[in-house]
Formats: structure tokens, C-alpha cells, sequence
């Protein structure tokens, strides 16, 4: 496996990894009405909004190697 086909899916992994804990956070915030929990769920939500920009830059240089 090239080292470019590797970031690809590790990033990709890392995105819907970042969407399942989010969605986690707020079901967990509904049960449970814990301020830790939406904490957690908005911070996964930045994090997976900055993978998906940043997919979106390597993705563009990986297309031009």
C-alpha cells in the first residue's frame, strides 16, 4: 500500500470517526443533560470540519503527483 493511498484512508477513517463521536456527544447530552458531553460533541464537530478542509487541500495535491 502506497503512503498516498494510506492518507487517504486514514483521513477518511478519521472523518467519520469524528461524525460518529459527535453524533455520540449529543445523544449522550439528551440522555443524560451532561454539559461534558456537548462539550465533547462540538469539539469533534470542529475536528471533523478541519479533516474535511483538510481533505479537501491534500486531496487537490494528491490528484496533481
Amino acid at each position: 500500500m502506497s503512503l498516498r493511498i494510506f492518507h487517504v484512508v486514514f483521513v477518511t477513517v478519521s472523518i467519520a470517526l469524528s461524525i460518529f463521536v459527535a453524533i455520540w456527544g449529543v445523544h449522550e447530552y439528551i440522555v443524560s443533560r451532561s454539559n461534558g458531553a456537548l462539550a465533547l460533541s462540538a469539539a469533534f464537530v470542529i475536528c471533523g470540519a478541519i479533516l474535511i478542509w483538510y481533505a479537501n487541500h491534500v486531496f487537490k495535491k494528491l490528484r496533481e503527483l
